[in-house]
């Protein structure tokens, strides 16, 4: 579903994404609200989120509401102390930056009047995902990052140590939050979201989780504000009402696409 007249070169940019088998969708905020901001989802598929984790035992106190393991904090956690499946040190979850990279530079930068340092990127649900390190050295400066897992933020810190001596690191802002209630100053600020796989984590963390994230990032996001949001697990008709058209104007729909 292409819903926006500035879809086609936004599509055209990701055309040979699909045979990535990435499923990919996008969509813009509607401009009648006074946080209006601009969305485009791209969202892939993955078993993983079929297994058993059972053998984290500890929860978090609302981890009983989760629909399974990857929902619940106490995996995360886990996962960051180097007791899960997946690397402790860096994971990139569904693609890497050399995905994000095209878009930001061909789309986002195309079509705004701040040059890449000036963009404010927030990527929520960081994890330990490469992400913010690829960013910065791509010339992106005015980051924020958060997860609600101390671990990742730990992880974070040390994957920009990778950066060289004497970087500046004044406008990267790295912190633990949870992304149902963001910080109140963060209100109208980003000029990009990026998040590939929190909504997933989100969704199977219980009832009502994703709907509130998604009313926080369009708060947080500025008027014609872009998210690039990677998503194989959020079943489509909630997705479709959590970004509903009432509020954001769909680029578009990569529904069928795998």
């Amino acid at each position: 579903m292409i819903l926006s007249p500035t879809t086609p070169a936004f599509a055209s940019a990701f055309a040979t994404k699909t045979l990535l088998n990435h499923n990919i969708l996008g969509m813009r905020k509607r401009h009648h609200r006074s946080n209006t901001s601009s969305l485009g989802q791209f969202t892939t598929s993955s078993s993983e989120f079929d297994k058993d984790y059972s053998k984290f035992q500890e929860e978090d106190e609302n981890d009983s509401e989760a629909r399974s393991q990857f929902g619940t904090k106490s995996y995360w956690d886990a996962m960051y102390e180097g007791m899960g499946d997946f690397s402790a040190d860096e994971y990139s979850w569904y693609y890497g930056f050399e995905i994000i990279k095209p878009i930001l530079e061909d789309y986002v930068l195309a079509s705004s009047a701040l040059e890449k340092s000036q963009l404010s990127i927030l990527v929520p649900g960081c994890g330990n995902d490469p992400l913010l390190l690829d960013l910065y050295n791509a010339g992106y400066r005015n980051l924020a990052a958060f997860d609600y897992s101390s671990g990742a933020i730990e992880r974070q810190r040390e994957l920009l140590e990778y950066l060289p001596m004497g970087s500046d690191l004044d406008n990267v802002d790295l912190r633990v939050e949870d992304a149902r209630s963001l910080p109140q100053e963060w209100g109208d600020t980003f000029d990009v979201i990026i998040e590939k796989g929190a909504l997933d984590a989100i969704y199977l963390s219980g009832d009502g989780n994703f709907e509130q994230s998604v009313k926080e990032f369009a708060r947080v996001a500025k008027k014609e504000g872009l998210c690039i949001s990677c998503s194989g697990v959020v079943p489509e008709a909630l997705r479709r009402d959590g970004f509903g058209k009432d509020e954001w104007v769909w680029l578009r729909d990569g529904s069928d696409d795998l």
